[in-house]
């Protein structure tokens, strides 16, 4: 579990000034872990621990958060072979610092990060285009690039050249000025950036303690600069020196990736085969779950995420496939909007958060198999109230809410939410949101949206409340953030936290706390402050999700969770 990491990583001291590990050297650490020729988690997040199975179709896999874990090995790897996703969500534009479709997901394989730091364990960096990194200061942030790291064959006019500190310096210039940047969060705390030689450095206006993590998700690929200036040309096609490149995207049908033949990994521990292994990448849109389980039974497409454990025992037993058991990051929330009444007075915020019972949509929506969140989801371990603990800190108070409702002389407000959506038990939540407000004496003037239009409205805060779909959040920031001013993107948009002195200062001081023990005493301090003022931004649950695999999948990686899983991709196969 989550928590067991964070009770291992809170007693660890990371020492910011000295120079972390190179690639080589990371690479050497990481071989008493990675067996002679294998390795690579998928795209899809992961962090179980099983063992790998030398083709035998296990048991699901729970996660115990204490190692990374190599799933349907087998040795040595071959090469070939196209893996095909599956998304219901259009594909947007591949962009990669705007975009929120479903091609964001997929950013960080076909161009490159600097690095990404492991949520689930931070002891272990993917050094991508950066082979080292340095903090001679709090405020400093210098990235050594890497000389090998050559931009494959693409027709969009890109020289075959390798990448340098100048690409680095352009992305993050285009962050810092572009308004729809997906990264935002980090535009406060982004003062300059400069390229010299091979050295890309980032000034901070302030100590930023998760910058790391920042420049280390999808939203921070650094495309050639090229395509940095001419963003038009991602599209539907990219070039870079990643693992794949985008070769073709049709919305509402199909994306292809093909390898990059020019990428500069190899496999140290396979007599230097070239990496990746897999020959390319399909990413299809089928809309209808069931559509879905029948083209992953029928071979069609290569991973399933089930909807339930029973769905996946279901599917596990109807052939070779192999299931992972692991946390899942996001959540249905309820989102308040503090500049309109009714919720411009903290009682009536308050009374919501009484009057949610949490764990009955742990029982109905998830038959259990789910815990009952507090502003930060319990994914994130020791960061986050779980337990007793939680029901301490927020309890399920039905005469509590209704003696604040009866304060405030009655409590109703008009909420908006996606129509029609089953995208993350959405349709679930619903019902069970509205009896329970009802039974605290709350009024609901119920405005169901299309999609779209919901999206728009969420985005331009344009709404009293909101029952609200989020994304996956790999660090207690942004879950945090959605309670301050600025929003989840420090720009006002999504949402708006309430402004309180008290709670603007608690959730600054989690992002300018380094050392990680007294990170997470700020971060469970800057909780107990938003209780006490009356939270805008309420997660519900997180369920356990179950990733099912096809068994002609191998060297599966997980135990890293997030963006550094998915690079792991680079060692995975599937069979023809």
């Amino acid at each position: 579990m989550a928590g067991s990491y964070w009770d291992r990583i809170a007693t660890q001291r990371m020492t910011r000034r000295r120079m972390l590990q190179r690639a080589g050297a990371a690479g050497a650490a990481a071989g008493a872990i990675w067996v002679v020729g294998c390795g690579g988690g998928d795209d899809d997040d992961g962090n179980g621990n099983g063992n790998g199975n030398g083709g035998q179709t296990p048991a699901a896999t729970t996660p115990s958060g204490n190692g990374i874990t190599i799933l349907n090995e087998k040795n040595p790897p071959v090469p070939g072979g196209r893996i095909v996703y599956q998304t219901s969500a259009d594909f947007g534009t591949w962009d990669a610092h705007v975009s929120v479709a479903a091609s964001a997901n997929y950013f960080p394989v076909i161009y490159n990060l600097l690095l990404s730091q492991s949520n689930l364990m931070p002891e272990f960096f993917f050094f991508d285009l950066a082979e080292s990194y340095e903090n001679p200061d709090e405020n400093t942030f210098a990235f050594k690039i890497r000389k090998d790291a050559m931009i494959g064959p693409n027709d969009l006019g890109v020289p075959e050249r390798v990448m340098t500190a100048e690409d680095a310096a352009a992305t993050f210039n285009r962050i810092k000025a572009e308004p729809k940047a997906g990264n935002g969060a980090i535009k406060p705390f982004l003062g300059d950036v400069a390229a010299s030689g091979d050295i890309f450095t980032m000034k901070t206006t302030s100590p930023y303690a998760w910058m790391i993590y920042r420049v280390g998700i999808y939203t921070s690929t650094i495309p050639p600069m090229e395509l940095t200036n001419a963003p038009d040309k991602m599209i539907t096609k990219s070039a870079g020196a990643a693992q794949m490149r985008l070769v073709s995207s049709t919305e509402g049908e199909i994306a292809r990736m093909d390898k990059n033949p020019s990428y500069y990994r190899k496999d140290e521990f396979n007599n230097n085969a070239q990496l990746p292994y897999r020959d390319g990448l399909d990413l299809r849109i089928i809309r209808d779950r069931a559509a879905v389980r029948t083209a992953f039974i029928d071979g069609q497409i290569s991973i399933y995420g089930a909807e339930s454990k029973a769905d996946a025992d279901d599917i596990v037993g109807k052939g070779n496939f192999f299931v992972v058991k692991d946390p899942q990051t996001t959540f249905i929330a309820f989102t308040m909007n503090p500049d309109q009444a009714p919720f411009n007075d903290p009682r009536a915020r308050k009374a919501v958060n009484f009057a949610l019972n949490r764990q009955q949509y742990v029982d109905l929506v998830y038959d259990g198999d789910a815990e009952a969140n507090g502003l930060v989801h319990w994914p994130q371990g020791d960061y986050a109230f779980r337990g007793d603990e939680l029901k301490e800190v927020q309890p399920f108070d039905l005469a509590e809410a209704k003696k604040l409702i009866e304060a405030l002389g009655g409590l109703k407000f008009k909420m908006i939410y996606p129509a029609s959506s089953n995208i993350q038990q959405h349709d679930q939540h619903l019902p069970i949101f509205l009896k329970q407000m009802e039974d605290a004496g709350i009024e609901i003037e119920q405005d169901p949206q299309d999609f779209s239009t919901w999206y728009t409205n969420y985005q331009q805060t344009n709404y009293v409340a909101s029952l609200s779909l989020n994304q996956s959040y790999e660090t207690p920031e942004v879950p945090l953030d959605f309670q301050s001013r600025g929003g989840p993107l420090a720009d006002g948009s999504f949402a708006k936290g309430s402004g309180d002195p008290e709670v603007e200062a608690a959730i600054k001081k989690t992002k300018s706390t380094f050392d990680v023990k007294e990170r997470i005493q700020a971060v469970r301090d800057a909780q107990k402050v938003i209780y006490e003022k009356g939270p805008t931004f309420l997660p519900i649950a997180t369920p356990f999700g179950y990733t099912v695999y096809s068994g002609k999948l191998h060297n599966i990686r997980t135990g890293l969770g997030g963006v550094a899983g998915g690079l792991m991709g680079v060692y995975s196969w599937q069979e023809a």
